[in-house]
């Protein structure tokens, strides 16, 4: 009889411990079977059945109170779908009224028959060296001053608005999952109730009934955010690894595009050598009815399978813009086959109403309206309505709109029985949106340097709740050039780069007629700027075509660990207080772009000089400035000027950075390629390192069940020597049998040989397959090597001589002279270019000494090269002494005396132009005596100076 009593006790304990939902299945329609009911070795239950305890990780812990004994949910929430996980060691018991639980992080007390306060449940750290020391039921993240912050639905008419949730009510502000306190609380008691299906109402539609009364989340990490975060992806969900087109370049713009309007658009990118993978249509290509429509405007585009297959046969993937809320109107030409699967009568209805809470609504508008779109070409969808909190019948909360039509629509491939990725461009609905990618953040509400500014801050904070996708409209005032070359750079450098015009780009700005086109309304095409600024918005975005492997592979990490590749400073650096600088008005405005490149994009305008100076942090360690291949110390500011064409990145010391190579006159679609070739260019610093190249076939969900490769590159080198071993590991139906192998190495000099794969490879000055050469624009020598087989290891190795010389920074001085040259040449003023000025063109010299240095590697020794190096720093300053006397001696005292601005001139450069001002005084009479070329010779002298610092 006590057998069996304690067999019907252990029973009743074990009931309790799995709740009131038993037999809940896995997730139906996820990206993966997630499975919600937690292990039952996992679950400590309190012995009045009042409280539930799930140990998910050791510093992870779900806290549930029900006032019904044993009463427990075990179904999904919306933002919860993934309880099951490996149980980690811990010990629990009861005594003296009170159930302990201690895992290898954290210990629990909890007295029994009490509800969750302060003095009910504590919970402390067992490592004294953890930033978390205790918690308490009373205390919230709302409460918590060291909350890092999270995100919040969209920056639709706001002017960046703090991330503090106390303060900012926008719908869906939520806090971030870590905290410099060390801990973070999630509240899910009020989160959507999945059922099997996914779906989150009943037939009647009705919000499923929570089981127990509280369901927290207890993030309890210290200071080790980034196991925080993949922590939280372990228990919500993975974000996916998206289209890997998705990672290139995105163009829309709300106008009236017709087939010979799009056939031009991507004329406009291709004859310009622009890249672009993504052509997204705005309302504009549908009925103009309502602005719910889903049928193509037959005046604007007949038919709409020419449209698509030209776009597809161009490289292209097409979306386009969906503002559901009025419905399936008469107009559709699914109106009928809509009624009848509604049971309404077409004669009598004016339009199908739209409803979140009736599936049979969502599926059909899925499977019907919406399906056939996709089968003429369609990709994926821009979910564009201004639904607020309860459209479509939701009561708002976390229960609404936005969050669903994202889940539906990422998850309808899966439902309808395809392996094609699902994907939105769409706002961003709550916890549990991070699986459903990426983020629009709606329409940018003014042309300011201050939203600039605020944009890095708000990517990189949504990151900590695992939404660092964020896409934002890049576009460009009228009358400020400037402004929009810096939002195309910091765009590159983002996790979605989209080019975007809500509507500011046409109108009422472009009369009277006839206009200029570059000065009057907003532009939303890089082309419409004057060269000056259309090159350097060329350069970011070729720069970030050619970072493909690098960026797409940041894709499986956030797949892998829930970190997005826009990374706050603090992930890496927790214990440094400048990690923690970076604040909505723009100050420090750095992240971390993936593991290796610290990028901190110019977000204010410049000085009269025309360059813009910024402070950036640098961490411990070395960096390479990637604009000037200088070696930097961190650990403290670096303050710099920049030129237009320049984006401060920083390149970790010894990181291997992979690309691809772009070529003028094929940008179209080169995102969704296979890697054919690898570029690996390998940053001075260290003694070896190494990176890994994700790839997959880009389109299809096939890499869930290991459809996949990594591509491994790794070097070790010593003085006299350096060797590249690329490899590559595991296999899927599209992987290129072979791709060659380029090698770029960074601040090294010629070599006195390369061999690859055991062959000698010559010399070519102007490269091609199986040679090397020395790049003089970038300081680098480059490797063309063979085509390997993906099964074989490919190899190439440099051999140096000893005692060569130091290149660092090398690129920023002849860059720094090219830039100066031109801009001197534009009215003559170039010292050196008059007739009679023989002993004055350092600045040519300097100029010209890249392309000098490139074809004098080939020589047997380096005499040449090493003559020409060891001479750049005296030609520099002598260089600078020549455009410093090119001011007409009475604006160059008025500068030097401070009587007219210098703009933000490092203030040594006035006393190193009163030194050498005598050099050649005089000399320049008539050529530089105009004063117009003040603020031009101001301009060079600055670049030249910023080479410098």
């Amino acid at each position: 009889a006590h057998r069996m009593q304690t067999l019907l006790i252990l029973g009743l304990v074990l009931a309790i411990a799995a709740g009131s939902n038993a037999g809940v299945p896995n997730m139906k329609y996820e990206l993966m079977d997630y499975c919600p009911v937690a292990n039952l070795e996992a679950i400590v239950v309190s012995s009045d059945g009042h409280a539930r305890f799930t140990v998910l990780t050791k510093q992870l812990l779900r806290l549930e109170y029900s006032g019904q004994p044993g009463q427990f949910e075990d179904r999904p929430s919306i933002a919860f779908v993934n309880r099951n996980l490996t149980v980690p060691h811990f010990e629990h018991g009861e005594a003296e009224g009170k159930l302990t639980i201690k895992t290898d992080s954290l210990k629990l007390e909890y007295t029994l028959g009490q509800n969750f306060t302060a003095e009910s449940l504590i919970v402390t750290s067992v490592d004294p060296a953890s930033a978390f020391q205790s918690w308490n039921g009373g205390m919230s993240s709302a409460d918590d001053e060291g909350n890092l912050l999270g995100t919040f639905r969209t920056l639709d008419s706001t002017l960046n608005v703090t991330l503090n949730c106390s303060v900012n009510k926008e719908q869906h502000c939520e806090w971030g999952l870590i905290s410099r306190s060390g801990w973070a609380l999630v509240d899910d008691s009020d989160g959507p109730i999945l059922d099997d299906e996914d779906w989150w109402t009943d037939h009647n539609g009705q919000e499923y009934t929570r089981e127990s009364t509280l369901d927290w989340y207890l993030f309890a990490h210290g200071h080790a955010y980034t196991q925080a975060i993949h922590d939280f992806q372990q228990v919500a969900g993975h974000i996916p690894v998206f289209p890997r087109y998705a990672s290139g370049t995105w163009f829309t713009r709300w106008y009236d595009f017709n087939n010979a309007d799009t056939r031009k658009l991507v004329d406009d990118y291709q004859s310009r050598g622009l890249p672009l993978d993504i052509f997204v249509y705005d309302m504009n290509w549908h009925k103009k009815n309502d602005w719910s429509g889903y049928t193509f405007d037959p005046n604007l585009i007949p038919y709409p399978e020419d449209t698509l297959g030209f776009l597809h046969n161009s490289g292209l993937h097409v979306a386009a813009n969906l503002h559901d809320a009025s419905g399936v109107g008469s107009w559709e030409s699914t109106f009928v086959a809509m009624c009848n699967a509604m049971g309404l009568d077409p004669a009598t209805t004016k339009a199908v109403p739209f409803s979140l809470i009736n599936k049979t609504y969502v599926d059909a508008l899925e499977d019907i309206t919406l399906e056939p779109l996709m089968k003429m070409g369609m990709d994926f969808w821009w979910i564009d309505w201004q639904q607020g909190q309860t459209g479509g019948g939701v009561k708002g909360g976390k229960m609404n709109p936005t969050i669903w039509t994202d889940k539906t629509r990422v998850t309808d491939p899966k439902r309808q029985g395809k392996n094609t990725r699902g994907l939105v461009l769409a706002r961003w609905g709550g916890l549990g949106n991070h699986r459903y990618q990426v983020g629009f953040s709606g329409d940018v509400r003014g042309l300011l340097w201050s939203n600039l500014a605020y944009q890095p801050y708000f990517t990189m904070t949504a990151s900590n709740v695992g939404y660092g996708f964020w896409s934002h409209d890049i576009e460009g005032p009228s009358d400020d050039h400037e402004m929009y070359t810096r939002w195309v750079q910091w765009a590159c450098y983002s996790g979605v780069m989209r080019s975007h015009d809500r509507g500011m780009s046409a109108g009422s700005c472009k009369n009277p007629f006839p206009t200029d086109d570059e000065n009057t309304c907003s532009n939303v095409q890089v082309w419409n700027t004057p060269r000056k600024y259309f090159e350097p918005s060329r350069d970011a975005m070729r720069e970030r075509a050619r970072l493909m492997p690098y960026i797409y592979t940041q894709t499986r990490a956030a797949f892998e660990t829930g970190l997005s590749i826009i990374r706050p400073m603090y992930y890496d650096y927790p214990e440094e207080p400048s990690a923690y600088l970076s604040d909505s008005q723009g100050n420090y405005a750095q992240y971390m772009f993936g593991p290796d490149m610290l990028v901190a994009p110019v977000v204010v305008p410049s000085d009269n000089t025309t360059m813009a100076t910024t402070t950036v942090w640098l961490p411990p360690g070395i960096w390479v400035d990637k604009e000037t291949s200088k070696m930097r110390k961190g650990g403290q500011d670096l303050t710099k000027a920049y030129d237009l064409a320049q984006v401060p990145v920083f390149v970790k010391a010894g990181a291997v950075i992979p690309s691809i190579p772009i070529v003028s006159g094929d940008s179209l679609g080169t995102a969704q390629r296979q890697y054919t070739t690898l570029e690996f260019t390998v940053y001075p610093g260290a003694d070896s390192g190494s990176t890994r190249v994700y790839e997959d076939d880009g389109l299809t969900t096939a890499y869930v069940k290991g459809a996949f490769a990594w591509t491994t590159a790794s070097y070790t080198r010593n003085a006299t020597s350096l060797t590249l071993s690329v490899n590559t590991e595991g296999s899927y139906p599209e992987l290129p049998a072979q791709r060659t192998v380029v090698l770029c190495v960074v601040n090294a000099p010629p070599p006195t040989s390369v061999t690859a794969m055991g062959q000698s490879l010559p010399f070519a000055r102007w490269g091609g397959a199986n040679t090397w050469r020395f790049d003089g624009d970038t300081m680098s020598v480059v490797v063309e090597g063979p085509t390997c087989s993906v099964t074989d290891t490919c190899s190439i190795t440099l051999q140096f001589s000893t005692g060569g010389p130091d290149l660092a920074g090398v690129k920023g001085m002849i860059r720094a002279a090219v830039a100066a040259k031109r801009n001197l040449d534009e009215t003559r003023v170039t010292p050196g270019s008059t007739t009679g000025q023989l002993g004055s063109a350092n600045l040519s010299s300097v100029a010209s000494a890249g392309d000098a240095l490139a074809f004098v590697a080939a020589e047997p020794t380096l005499d040449t090269f090493n003559t020409i190096i060891a001479g750049l720093p005296k030609q520099m300053e002598e260089a600078t002494a020549d455009v410093s006397a090119i001011l007409p001696k009475e604006h160059t005292a008025a500068v030097l005396e401070g009587a007219a601005p210098v703009g933000d001139l490092p203030a040594d450069l006035s006393e190193r132009l009163t030194q050498q001002r005598g050099h050649d005084e005089g000399h320049y009479e008539g050529a530089g005596a105009d004063p117009a070329d003040r603020e031009r010779v101001l301009y060079s002298l600055a670049l030249l100076h910023a080479a410098a610092v």
